[in-house]
């Protein structure tokens, strides 16, 4: 009894580590060359959010999708690079995590351009004070305008 209880442990510590590895490993799809899901303008996308964030959620999460823009802020401090697009003096914006494997293609992008990404939906958030924010993950630049 001891040595079937000793093999399937061996059995499931060797899945684990098989698991562990494979995820360890594993890489992300690369955007560049996936079809968008979806494509349309940030106050299309960010007023999806506002009008209902549970259905927009189940439409668009995990999605790739296509948004075009003009380009609000620029958070060059961090890592990823994060740029806002949306309408000036309104709150609410797409954030847009850019993909650092491509950081060369946008990194001459100024506020005021107008720009379209492709990214990975990750959500949206509307805060009374402070606007709808709808995040895009692994964002890569498709057009600059």
């Amino acid at each position: 009894m001891k040595k079937i209880i000793l093999v399937l442990a061996g059995v499931i510590l060797l899945m684990i580590a098989w698991y562990i590895y494979k995820e360890y490993n594993r890489k992300n799809i690369d955007l560049k060359t996936m079809t968008p899901q979806f494509t349309m303008e940030s106050g299309e996308l960010i007023a999806a959010f506002e009008k209902d964030s549970a259905s927009a959620n189940r439409k668009y999460i995990n999605k790739v999708v296509l948004v075009s823009g003009a380009v609000k802020t620029i958070d060059a401090n961090g890592n990823p690079v994060v740029i806002a697009l949306g309408n000036p003096g309104e709150m609410s914006s797409v954030l847009c995590s850019m993909d650092s494997t491509y950081a060369a293609e946008y990194q001459n992008i100024r506020e005021g351009e107008k720009i379209s990404v492709k990214g990975m939906c990750i959500g949206g958030e509307t805060q009374e004070l402070f606007g709808t924010d709808v995040k895009i993950n692994r964002c890569v630049l498709t057009q600059k305008n």
